[in-house]
């Protein structure tokens, strides 16, 4: 589970989790109307107008990848790579793999090329998902495995462009069972070998309801994440919370924390372990060491 504790929050109440018999896609599809123009993404290396996706355009998004990542062939339980460099990215991926009924498998974003090669063999993928600037390494590793389509959030030569898998209609989220894959991380066994530890639909939910318990989020909050580092086990629960509650989640950096919190009104933030929350910042924040 995700490491450290959400902070003294600003007398906030968790909001009722949706019908635990839905997957968390599912459940953003279907919570996404109601919300409607709340935002839901902002910022990242998805070229949005405005950079700004609301709750609403998310689920409609999310229904139109999935009939594009099916028609490049994409069927239930296979396993996709991951490997973006923002929490905006990594959500549209994740998810959009999801709807589609397959598995994302994420890629940290520091692994040699040689590595990422052998955790897209040893799963299977045939598609990978990746943006700038992990685009020139993730052809490299996809010349090195089974993969064979390699979509971009950019415009990049030897790439399939995101957006175009959202010209082709639109459909509800595959459904999943409770014992069906929802993420497949590997992290590196004793021997430095690459393990896989994957994670089903059933798992996520429980993490999930315990994950709420502790994590005082609602969808008045702005959450700052930065961008997803490990295997990304933990971040995914985290960014996942954020958007079943309603928030709004900001791609960030640690960097710009004080600029992001206060251009967009940051109320809690999304870090990697030993990152500093400066003084005089309005943040809760919770740390993550996948």
């Amino acid at each position: 589970m995700a490491g450290g504790a959400w902070g003294e929050g600003h007398g906030m109440t968790v909001t009722d989790m949706p019908a635990p018999h839905a997957t968390v896609t599912q459940q953003l599809v279907g919570l996404g109307p109601a919300r409607g123009e709340h935002p839901a993404l902002v910022g990242g290396s998805a070229a949005w107008p405005g950079r700004t996706l609301s709750h609403a355009a998310l689920a409609v998004i999310l229904q139109t990848a999935a009939v594009g990542l099916a028609w490049r062939g994409l069927r239930a339980q296979d396993v996709v790579g991951v490997h973006v460099p923002d929490a905006v990215s990594y959500v549209l991926a994740v998810h959009a793999i999801r709807a589609a009924g397959g598995v994302p498998s994420p890629i940290c974003g520091a692994s040699p090329v040689a590595r990422m090669a052998d955790q897209l063999t040893d799963c299977g993928a045939r598609l990978l998902i990746t943006a700038d600037p992990h685009v020139a390494a993730a052809l490299s590793a996809a010349d090195g495995s089974w993969v064979r389509q390699v979509i971009s959030f950019d415009e990049e030569a030897g790439t399939i462009q995101f957006c175009s898998l959202l010209s082709r209609g639109l459909r509800a989220p595959v459904f999943a069972g409770h014992m069906d894959l929802a993420l497949l991380p590997y992290t590196s066994g004793p021997d430095g070998r690459l393990r896989a530890e994957p994670v089903t639909h059933g798992q996520l939910a429980g993490e999930l309801s315990r994950l709420s318990a502790t994590a005082p989020i609602t969808d008045r909050d702005v959450v700052l994440a930065a961008p997803p580092n490990g295997n990304g086990r933990d971040y995914t629960m985290l960014l996942d919370l954020a958007l079943l509650q309603g928030a709004t989640v900001v791609a960030t950096c640690a960097d710009d924390l004080p600029d992001a919190a206060r251009e967009h009104g940051g109320t809690a933030a999304i870090v990697h372990p030993g990152t500093p929350i400066p003084a005089g910042l309005p943040l809760r924040a919770v740390t993550t060491a996948c």
